[in-house]
């Protein structure tokens, strides 16, 4: 049986601000969110008094909280260069120790209800192998049973992992049923890759997950999905029959934070429509 669609928005992407991101959930009936940061820092930054009051906010709104995208392993390897430019979404990477960011996001995902945190896998640098994250992403999995989320590996342009054939090459190599694929072709994409083949969207989508979806502009600026190049209608239909049977979170991103609610309202209306021809409208 084919996977369940339920449409999650990341609320940064409409807004920084929490009181503008409830009102556009509410106008536009969504129920589920994925939360990465509010107010401008990653919510990995907030204690336990500021993760209650914001749990107990989008509680209070009817929201439930999907993913906690949180910014594990999006730093450099010991002994690599940090590449220009990088964006960190609130987190600056010297905060805090590596070692105390990857318990906290846990707690993080436990205190917002969250089933699932994603993960990166290091900063790009040349000749990386799935084997380079064996102890951190041990470290990782042992975390996720102990706190009972799943990890969800994003395919990022800017990290080792940028295609979904990188996504299954790294669960081929660490197997364990909490290690789960982000998948975004946009992303892929970016990267400077081709489009995934058939057989790598329906092996990254069996290993069950989420995804991601934006656009792109035929110069490489983003768009609102269903705007742009990326083919969403053909690859979610095939991520869909080749997922796990239940509900399969999809995750709008629109990368446009200079025009967040219009864009993200467009590329809602956009994803609908696209659940809805393809037979499974939410």
């Amino acid at each position: 049986m084919p996977a369940r669609p339920v449409v999650s928005i990341i609320t940064d992407e409409v807004s920084q601000d929490l009181e503008k991101v409830l009102a556009f959930m509410a106008e536009h009936s969504v129920e589920r969110v994925d939360i990465r940061s509010v107010d401008d820092r990653n919510v990995i930054l907030f204690d336990n008094d500021a993760l209650a009051r914001l749990a107990d906010r989008l509680n209070a709104a009817g929201l439930t909280v999907g993913c906690y995208c949180s910014p594990l392993l999006k730093w450099t390897r010991p002994g690599m260069p940090v590449p220009a430019g990088t964006n960190f979404h609130g987190f600056d990477p010297n905060a805090m120790s590596h070692e105390t960011a990857m318990v906290h996001a846990f707690e993080v995902a436990n205190a917002l209800g969250a089933r699932q945190v994603r993960i990166f896998s290091y900063l790009a640098y040349p000749g990386f192998t799935p084997a380079d994250l064996d102890d951190d992403l041990q470290v990782l999995l042992d975390l996720a049973e102990a706190y009972e989320v799943d990890l969800v590996l994003e395919n990022e342009h800017v990290c080792n992992v940028a295609t979904l054939a990188d996504i299954v090459a790294v669960a081929e190599h660490h197997p364990h049923p909490r290690l789960k694929a982000a998948i975004d072709i946009a992303n892929q994409l970016s990267a400077g890759h081709p489009p995934p083949s058939e057989a790598d969207i329906s092996k990254a989508a069996r290993l069950g997950g989420t995804v991601h979806v934006k656009d792109l502009a035929a110069d490489g600026g983003y768009v609102p999905v269903g705007q742009g190049t990326v083919d969403h209608g053909t690859s979610l239909g095939a991520i869909l029959n080749a997922a796990p049977g239940g509900e399969l979170a999809i995750a709008i991103e629109t990368h446009m934070p200079h025009d967040g609610p219009a864009a993200t309202a467009a590329s809602l209306a956009a994803l609908r429509r696209m659940l809805e021809a393809i037979g499974e409208g939410t």
